[in-house]
């Protein structure tokens, strides 16, 4: 990464990004930038979103939102976040524990957050983790419970192993990656990432269906959208970013900068409890997760 683009990353206006370039593209450690973490609690939209949870520390609306949100801005174990964590960790077990359901694309991206936040080490959560690892098909994939009803027999889902190479991705840095990690990379890189498995279709370029491409810089991941720095940066955390099969992905990302070495958000979710930037502008998040793409690619850890 270009030292201009690092300067852009580092600047105060956006301490959470700041926190995430130091500890995670730096190599800083967090006990050094306590300071800039103890900012992002300062932030006048971080403390709206605060300002609406009840007197038990517990958000009313959408957890999946309020917890991708948390952890995005780099907010870790805290007696701050306690409460809640513990409430959705509940909540995820209860329902897996009563219901004849299993994971949806939404739990993945709930147990990366926890990940991401450090609460991977409660015995709960490593439990969750399992059982969602426990739910990866034979092709390598994962599907939704919905989808299997309908068609027991039925391949995986690209979006749902898309969730999943996310949680994967945050265990992997964690140390807990579930054992069929390799299964799950297979999974994409026979894809060429983008593209169906199905090679008999006839095309001018000689490429599969180009349908299922999640190739814009979207942010952050919701279950129905995943965007390209996203999917680059867990393939490279998962030691896949050299191999052949993202060579047009690489291709795609660099098409993507700006000469300054910036990119601009093409799309996000329309309602977030945290605002993560305007669409067509240039974009501290998505040029954060190339960068660590870029980290990765070099053998960073």
């Amino acid at each position: 990464m270009e030292n201009k683009t690092l300067e852009w990353l580092l600047e105060d206006s956006n301490p959470a990004i700041k926190y995430r370039t130091l500890t995670e593209i730096c190599g800083e450690q967090p006990d050094s930038c306590r300071a800039v973490y103890n900012s992002i609690w300062e932030q006048k939209p971080v403390e709206r979103m605060f300002s609406k949870q009840d007197e038990n520390g517990l958000w009313a609306n959408d957890s999946y939102e309020y917890l991708s949100a948390c952890a995005e801005l780099g907010l870790h174990k805290d007696e701050r976040l306690d409460n809640y964590v513990n409430f959705i960790v509940k909540s995820m077990t209860d329902f897996l524990d009563n219901n004849d359901e299993d994971f949806g694309c939404r739990a993945p991206l709930m147990l990366r957050a926890l990940v991401m936040m450090g609460y991977h080490e409660k015995s709960d959560v490593k439990k969750l983790i399992t059982r969602c690892a426990a739910t990866q098909l034979y092709d390598g994939g994962f599907n939704c419970q919905r989808l299997l009803k309908k068609n027991p027999g039925r391949k995986s889902c690209y979006k749902a192993a898309l969730q999943g190479l996310l949680l994967y991705a945050e265990c992997k840095r964690k140390n807990i990656l579930p054992a069929n990690a390799d299964k799950l990379l297979d999974y994409f890189l026979k894809r060429d990432i983008f593209y169906s498995s199905d090679r008999t279709k006839n095309f001018k370029d000689g490429r599969a269906d180009k349908g299922w491409r999640f190739i814009d810089n979207f942010f952050p991941a919701e279950p129905l959208r995943t965007g390209l720095p996203l999917i680059i940066s867990s393939l490279s955390v998962l030691g896949a970013g050299n191999h052949p099969a993202l060579t047009e992905a690489w291709e795609l990302l660099k098409a993507k900068k700006y000469e300054n070495g910036r990119m601009k958000l093409d799309g996000t979710l329309s309602k977030f409890p945290y605002n993560f930037g305007a669409v067509g502008k240039e974009n501290k998040w998505v040029t954060f997760y190339a960068a660590l793409a870029e980290k990765f690619l070099r053998g960073g850890n």
